[in-house]
């Protein structure tokens, strides 16, 4: 019970500066870092282009309206002769014209490729919106690792001090058995020895840590300086399914069905080669409106005013066979994005095994290595006793308290790497979001 009081105060004691600090809770990181995260606005002003692109306008469907106008003023040196004799001579003629209109442009009929553009951008909003999610997943599963890691840092902090402690204690009887002539000046400055190295070890961590700290303010986006304590601790779910995992992530997991809607695009792709082999029809309508008045024509004065309407059509014949390669293409690219998605499929399988596999690995070592830390402090306990009564040596005591170390070190570590492989497997399933 003392032992783990002490552990708790000295994690405490890692994460806690002299600086009034806020406590910082993993859903609290993870709403800060999804609303200011670089990475994240920025997927996010890619998605408005694209819904913003998603358009009946921006795929052709709708007509094009323009208004025009204009006003010229002239003069010239006018010299005209006619038939009938008579004869224009004026050697400073000016002339006004004045004219205005609005024109509609429609086109009625391309081979449907109006509709396969709306309908590939309307797919290409959809990838819009899954690069989106599939930031925020990533950025998401990086917040958690980092804050993590903060909790593995001050653990190993926490321990380094446990180390330096033991290590003190040891120099502390090491120097009254040599005072006292009980003990040599060799095991004395041994002793002294491994205090410093252990104090530069802890010194080092400690850095570590700070260094862990100014990680996950980047991933937040927020001055990497801000100072912010973590009292949590890492929380396993160890009820994660192989089937159900593997189940969600052919349905689920945002990669695949970004490639599947960018195989989707390429079928588009087809449809539109082949829609540009029919004939298009258009539409032109208006109203224009013409006033022109000149000194240099016998025409003084010119007016007009009416609508127009016309029909067109266009189809090409021959453009050196470039209309059935642009379809073949489309086809072969088509062929290469169904290859694309079966290869992401299988890797996506392979990834998810070797992970779960470690998962399970890692659950299982962290079971072994609880009863070693439990053995190794026992162990500790009764070595200080025996240290004291002058019943083993230093070296023997440096070397339990080496085992303790480790032990500590290893739990550590694989509570943290059991956590990631979690995680991982979560963002594999498309579940880390849900």
């Amino acid at each position: 019970m003392k032992r783990t009081c002490f552990i708790g105060f000295m994690l405490l004691q890692a994460v806690t500066s002299a600086f009034c600090q806020n406590v910082l809770t993993l859903d609290a990181a993870i709403e800060i870092g999804l609303a200011n995260n670089f990475g994240i606005n920025i997927a996010k002003n890619t998605l408005k282009i694209a819904e913003n692109n998603a358009s009946p306008g921006n795929a052709g469907m709708l007509p094009r309206v323009d208004v025009n106008a204009g006003y010229t003023h002239g003069l010239s040196n006018a010299k005209v002769e006619v038939v009938s004799g008579s004869e224009l001579n004026n050697s400073s003629a000016n002339s006004d014209l004045l004219n205005a209109g609005i024109n509609l442009n429609w086109t009625l009929f391309d081979g449907l490729k109006m509709f396969i553009t709306y309908d590939k951008l309307k797919k290409l909003e959809d990838i819009g919106d899954l690069n989106s999610k599939i930031a925020v997943e990533n950025t998401l599963a990086r917040i958690m690792a980092a804050y993590y890691d903060i909790i593995r840092q001050a653990k190993e902090t926490a321990i380094l001090q446990e180390q330096v402690d033991i290590s003190r204690f040891r120099l502390d009887l090491a120097k009254l058995k040599y005072e006292t002539g009980s003990g040599s000046e060799l095991e004395f400055l041994k002793a002294k020895v491994e205090l410093n190295a252990d104090i530069a070890g802890l010194s080092s961590q400690q850095t570590i840590f700070e260094n862990s700290l100014a990680t996950l303010n980047d991933l937040l986006s927020r001055d990497v300086k801000t100072r912010f304590e973590v009292r949590d601790t890492i929380l396993l779910h160890y009820q994660l399914n192989y089937d159900s995992l593997r189940a969600s992530m052919k349905e689920c997991n945002r990669n695949l069905l970004l490639y599947n809607r960018n195989k989707e695009v390429s079928g588009l792709n087809i449809k539109s080669a082949k829609a540009v082999q029919w004939p298009t029809l258009g539409l032109t309508t208006g109203v224009n409106y013409l006033n022109s008045e000149t000194q240099a024509n016998f025409i003084n004065y010119n007016r007009n005013f009416g609508t127009v309407i016309g029909v067109s059509a266009y189809i090409n014949i021959f453009n050196g066979l470039n209309l059935q390669r642009d379809y073949q293409n489309a086809k072969i690219s088509y062929a290469s994005s169904e290859l694309e998605v079966r290869q992401l499929e299988n890797r996506l399988d392979a990834y998810l095994l070797k992970i779960y596999n470690e998962y399970l690995n890692q659950l299982e070592l962290i079971s072994f290595e609880r009863e070693n830390m439990t053995l190794a402090h026992k162990n500790m306990d009764i070595a200080r006793e025996s240290f004291e009564v002058g019943a083993i040596s230093s070296l023997q005591l440096r070397e339990i308290q080496k085992n303790l170390l480790d032990a500590n070190t290893r739990l550590v570590n694989a509570e943290f790497r059991t956590k990631l492989t979690e995680t991982e497997l979560l963002l594999l399933s498309g579940k880390l979001l849900h």
